[in-house]
This record gives structure tokens, C-alpha cells and sequence, in this order.
């Protein structure tokens, strides 16, 4: 076990050394931030999910049912998690809580980019719902079992912390070393903390080249409080905050998610600034609480519009409701309306050619034996609508999951049956696959483009 640990370490680097530290002898850009008449340069990041052989807690043992129980568990923490930020307070206590904030957690998306002269790559948690850019740095706590390469400041030639750099972080200030200090603290008692830095940023770009971005702050985070090896650097904020990565580097961003089922995809990737693919039918997007919310009006099963109530969707008065897009959450989760007309149709539809089952005591949600290439070939796609147009079509790899050889399940659930309240829909990842998705925030846009991903690869 312990040399196939290693062996993943090895293959991951070597990895990262070859997108990352190659080719920057070849071809190295250094791109302005400011206006340009030429061609915007497509920052780049490759994504890696928890399901990929490159991520580095890999676990070659795991079935589809232990995926499918540790993403729920994962999903409902997220909601927790969500839900605390939304009443500023604490978690509500329930029993599917994780040990650590969603935002700690390895079971989401990770971009990998490199920071410094000479480049040291990072992977970093990718979080639409935070707005903070942080990595952690020598001299680091708790990250003495740390397997991947941490960041040191002090052998970075771009680096520089100096007071006078304005502070974007809330609650930042100098120490007697004249660094600014930063803090961050999440829902269930994990926390960062270190000192605010600017340094180059190094992406890779499509003709096995680099772009570096300099300049950019960051948290250098030099005491973590977690449980254990998260299998991350850090975190990505991708939030319009006034310190998130997207804030610095042009406002726009998009990412394609091509497959989190298969283990050898390799064509998941972000892309930062202007280069950012804005393509395909768009919707208005807004951001509360540091979520992107957008307006959906209904769902169809097919040609079939299921009938709900055109406040099913809406945000309340008091900032409770509506629809978040996000990249923490790999299911989607509907208030109880949508979900159960949502529910039923499905049962309609499948109950005379498959049968029912139940995987992990969960009673909301729907399996039924059976294999989703094969026995739902024929199944029709189930549309979400969104305002202005836009609409996300969930094929059955995106609306459902093997989870055993001859068994699958729903990938949507309920809000309520987490006690929540009235926390808003979530659109997680795998409704999301297949597409590419763009986000203006300078016109407060969000684009779905259903594209293979290796088209954008070029």
C-alpha cells in the first residue's frame, strides 16, 4: 500500500512537471492585466476530481457505493455548511454532518496552477462559494504528512509582503514584521492563518506553453487546523469578492466538466480572464451571501413541463429560496415541490420496465436495478429552465449514477430531508457535466455551453 501511495506522489509530480516547468523554456508569456488590443490569453488550469487517478488520495479499492454514500455525506455537509453562511451562525446540528467544512474537504473539484520564480505547482480546492485564495506555506503546522509540494516564500524571486500593499482580506493587519496577517476561519472550526503575499501565478497554455500572471495576492497560510492530509494545498475563491482570484485576473472565469464518473478523464479544466469561453444561451446572474444564484422557472421530464408554481423557485423577501450553481456540491438537491413532482415522474416512467430498490436505508432517494447505458437509453432528458432561455439538460449519466454492477440511483435529492429550512436549490457537478460553463461577472451573465470538453482543449 505504501508503494502504491508513493508511486501516485511520483506520477502525480511528475504530472504537474510537465504541464507546469517544461515548458516554460519554450514558450513564456507574461500576460498584462491591463487593457490589450491582442488576443486574450486563455489562462488554464486542469481539474481533477476525487474520482481521477491524478488526485492524490486516489483509492483504486473504492466501489461505486462507497463513492455514492461518501458523496451524499459530502453533499449534505456542503448544505450545512451553505445554510451556515446564509444565517451567519453555526451548523444546525444532523446526523450526516461531515468532520470537516465542505470547503476542507478532498471529495470536490482540484485545480492545479503553480506560484513563484522558480514555479512550485499547487492543487487548491475550486469553490465558486468562497471567496478567498490561500495556499499553504513553510514554515507550515500541520503539515508535516503533507504529500504534496508546499509553497516557501522565501525562495520565490516574485515574492513580496510588504505592508504598504493594500489588504483585501477582512480583519488583515501588519505584524512587527511589517507583513500584513491574515485569518480565516470556517463553519466547523477549521481555519488558515498566515500572512498576505503577492507573487506570479504560472498557467499553461494550449501550445504546451505557460502564461505568467504577476502581482496576484494571496493568503500564504503558515498555521492549518484539519484532521488529517486533505490532499490539497489550499483554496481557489471564485466568488467576485475583492480578494478572489477572478477579481484579480479579469472577472471572468470558465470551467468544463466533461465526466466525474470516469477515473481517466483528462479534459476537465478552468479557465481564468478574458479568454474565459462565454458561449452557447445565457442567464442572468446574481450573487448573494457569496453564492451565484441564478433564476430557474421550471424542469421537464421530456416534452413534459412538470406543473409547478411559478414562486416554487423564487427568492424570498428575507433572502431565503432561489437557486445556487455550485462546485462544492457534487449532487443537486431541490426544494421539496420540484423534487417530488420530480420524483414521481421518474417513478412513472420507470416503474413497469425496472425494479425498485434502496441503497443505504436512504428513503428519499430513487434506485432501481439495473445499468444506466443500457437500460435507459430511451429515458428522456429532464430539462431545468432557467430565465431569459437558458436551459441545463441532464442526460441519464448526468441525472443518475451506477452504484453497484447492477444497480443505480437518482443523483438529486430533497432539501428537507436534511432539516435545513429554507435553504436554497443546489445545482451540483453532476448535473453540470457535459457542459461548459461561463460566468461574466463585469455583466452579470452566467453561459451553458453543452460541449465536449476536449473541443476546448485546442
Amino acid at each position: 500500500m505504501a508503494f502504491e501511495y508513493e508511486l501516485m506522489h511520483i506520477l502525480l509530480l511528475l504530472a504537474f512537471s510537465t504541464c507546469c516547468f517544461s515548458s516554460i523554456h519554450t514558450s513564456t508569456t507574461t500576460a498584462s492585466l491591463g487593457t490589450s488590443k491582442s488576443k486574450p490569453h486563455r489562462l488554464v488550469s486542469k481539474l481533477i476530481h476525487h474520482r481521477s487517478v491524478l488526485h492524490p488520495h486516489y483509492n483504486p479499492k473504492e466501489t461505486a457505493k462507497d463513492r455514492m454514500k461518501l458523496d451524499i455525506q459530502h453533499s449534505v455537509a456542503r448544505l450545512a455548511y451553505l445554510r451556515a453562511r446564509i444565517d451567519n451562525g453555526s451548523l444546525i446540528s444532523n446526523d450526516y454532518r461531515a468532520s470537516l467544512s465542505p470547503s476542507l474537504t478532498s471529495r470536490t473539484i482540484l485545480a492545479n496552477l503553480s506560484i513563484g520564480q522558480p514555479p512550485t505547482p499547487q492543487l487548491v480546492i475550486m469553490d465558486t462559494g468562497s471567496a478567498r485564495f490561500w495556499v499553504m506555506c513553510t514554515p507550515c503546522l500541520n503539515c508535516v504528512h503533507h504529500s504534496l509540494p508546499i509553497f516557501d516564500p522565501s525562495k520565490s524571486s516574485t515574492y513580496f509582503a510588504p505592508c504598504r500593499t493594500p489588504c483585501g482580506f477582512s480583519g488583515c493587519k501588519c505584524d512587527l514584521s511589517d507583513r500584513f496577517t491574515f485569518n480565516v476561519n470556517y463553519a466547523d472550526g477549521s481555519s488558515s492563518s498566515g500572512t498576505l503575499g503577492r507573487d506570479m501565478l504560472v498557467f499553461e497554455t494550449a501550445d504546451e506553453g505557460t502564461v505568467l500572471v504577476p502581482y496576484i495576492e494571496f493568503g500564504c497560510g503558515h498555521q492549518i487546523r484539519y484532521n488529517k492530509d486533505p490532499g490539497y494545498n489550499g483554496i481557489l475563491g471564485l466568488n467576485s469578492g475583492p480578494v478572489s482570484l477572478v477579481s484579480q485576473i479579469g472577472r471572468r472565469f470558465s470551467y468544463c466538466i466533461g465526466s466525474l464518473t470516469d477515473k481517466n478523464y483528462n479534459y476537465n479544466q478552468l479557465i481564468l480572464g478574458e479568454g474565459a469561453d462565454l458561449e452557447g444561451y445565457s442567464t442572468p446572474l446574481q450573487e448573494h451571501r457569496g453564492f451565484y444564484y441564478i433564476t430557474m422557472e421550471g424542469i421537464s421530464v421530456g416534452e413534459k413541463r412538470l406543473d409547478l408554481a411559478p414562486t416554487t423557485f423564487e427568492m424570498k423577501e428575507d433572502g431565503t429560496g432561489g437557486v445556487i450553481i455550485d462546485t462544492g456540491t457534487t449532487m443537486t438537491y431541490l426544494v421539496d415541490d420540484a423534487y417530488k413532482l420530480l420524483y414521481r415522474e421518474v417513478r412513472n416512467i420507470l416503474r413497469q420496465s425496472l425494479k425498485e430498490t434502496t441503497f443505504e436505508n436512504i428513503p428519499w432517494q430513487i434506485c432501481y436495478l439495473g445499468d444506466v447505458s443500457r437500460d435507459l437509453v430511451r429515458f428522456p432528458v429532464v430539462t431545468f429552465h432557467f430565465d431569459e432561455g437558458a436551459d441545463l439538460a441532464l442526460d441519464p449519466g448526468s441525472l443518475f449514477e451506477q452504484v453497484t454492477d447492477n444497480a443505480f440511483c437518482m443523483v438529486v435529492g430533497p432539501i428537507s430531508e436534511f432539516g435545513l429550512g429554507s435553504i436554497p436549490s443546489i445545482i451540483g457537478l453532476s448535473a453540470q457535466q457535459s457542459y461548459n460553463v461561463g460566468y461574466d461577472l463585469e455583466n452579470g451573465f452566467l453561459y451553458f455551453q453543452r460541449i465536449d470538453c476536449e473541443l476546448l482543449s485546442g
